[in-house]
């Protein structure tokens, strides 16, 4: 398995984003079809205030692993890091998410999609 060209374009653009002040909203594993979704949500680029709503999917995911030694996750769901690599030796892509609380969450892929827009803040007052 090499990343196709758009999984690089997508692997391209999350490895030049910052996640460090953004929060997990949602993790999603679907197992037969080895799916991984994260929705994230805050500031992804350094030095720009400006709030997005992310989200990753990870198609071929393997080797989940969940460290959470201070059980912080998920009641804390800030994130301190996403950090992509890849081997083209072994020919294999994997994902660390780390977050703020002494948590990490890691696993394998075969191809990414990234999608992000900026987020809209609603108020409840709007729809009375």
């Amino acid at each position: 398995m090499s990343l196709a060209p758009r999984d690089q374009e997508a692997f391209a653009l999350v490895a030049a984003r910052s996640f460090g002040d953004a929060y997990v909203v949602s993790v999603e594993l679907e197992m037969q079809a080895r799916r991984l979704t994260l929705v994230v949500y805050g500031p992804l680029r350094d030095g720009d205030t400006t709030t997005f709503a992310a989200t990753l999917t990870f198609f071929g995911a393997s080797a989940l692993a969940l460290e959470n030694s201070s059980a912080a996750f998920p009641q804390s769901v800030g994130i301190s890091s996403l950090g992509l690599s890849y081997d083209e030796t072994l020919d294999e892509a994997a994902a660390q998410l780390a977050g703020r609380q002494t948590w990490t969450l890691g696993w394998s892929f075969e191809g990414l999609a990234y999608d992000e827009r900026p987020a809209v803040l609603t108020s409840l007052a709007d729809d009375l």
